[in-house]
């Protein structure tokens, strides 16, 4: 089965941020589609219907978001995507020591870095799932 390329979401309720992190990932290459959302909810509404075997989403997630938050974000999206392959980093302004602990209990949360997240962060991340985000399947 040959995967899709890996869809980015970039969400946070930051203009500004949503910005300097969309350029940060194109300079990168690390997209190929990639998606912004200022609401979390409205991200959400835009992965659901995508779940699928050959589906994979990498997500840059702020937590502190008006109505719904990175952590309820993160609970939908565990309850209800079953099949595709999703990757979150936690990109936010909290230096909580509480907020990496919860960020653990999720499994697709890969890792958690302050604002904003800067190139050496994503050259490492681009290192780590190489084969990921290449789309190599075995077999």
């Amino acid at each position: 089965m040959k995967l899709k390329s890996p869809r980015i979401y970039i969400v946070d309720d930051d203009q500004v941020v949503i910005l300097l992190h969309k350029l940060q990932v194109k300079k990168q290459g690390l997209f190929d589609q990639t998606q912004v959302f200022f609401e979390a909810k409205k991200a959400l509404d835009s992965i659901i219907p995508l779940d699928s075997e050959d589906q994979r989403i990498l997500i840059f997630l702020d937590i502190n978001m008006p109505e719904m938050n990175g952590w309820e974000f993160l609970t939908h999206l565990q309850k209800k995507i079953k099949l595709s392959d999703i990757k979150v980093v936690i990109v936010t302004s909290s230096l909580s020591k509480s907020d990496k602990e919860k960020a653990r209990g999720f499994n697709m949360v890969i890792d958690f870095w302050e604002k904003p997240m800067v190139p050496a962060q994503l050259i490492k991340l681009k290192e780590e799932l190489e084969d990921w985000l290449g789309g190599k399947t075995e077999g």
